[in-house]
């Protein structure tokens, strides 16, 4: 398995741009309670789901039931950790589950703060 092309510190830069941008847009993304919008209209973020490789299981996907929904464009989703540069390449496979990894975290320390545990 090869590193992924970006350091660690910077993928923790873009997913801290993914979380401005989700607070601004979409409050309380990280929530657990969040509604449920029905089949394949988003809700709550299932972190034993998280796939940030996968449009429907990735943050957006989950939130909002598939990424290709969004209306970000792909430069601004790779800068905010949404997304990486070229799916096509095979070490993008370890920078997807570096996002994966870093989300996970921003989304439990979230979770941790609301319930007094973090």
């Amino acid at each position: 398995m090869t590193a992924p092309t970006m350091t660690v510190s910077e993928l923790q830069a873009r997913v801290d741009r993914g979380v401005v941008w989700l607070d601004e847009h979409i409050p309380d993304w990280w929530r657990t309670d969040r509604p449920s919008q029905g089949f394949d209209q988003g809700g709550a973020i299932d972190l034993g789901e998280l796939r940030m490789k996968d449009p429907c299981w990735c943050v957006l996907g989950q939130l909002i039931g598939n990424y290709y929904r969004t209306e970000i464009p792909l430069d601004e989703a790779v800068a905010f950790g949404f997304d990486v540069e070229s799916c096509t390449r095979p070490e993008m496979a370890d920078e997807f589950d570096a996002l994966t990894e870093l989300w996970t975290r921003v989304i439990e320390q979230r979770r941790a703060e609301v319930t007094g545990r973090g």
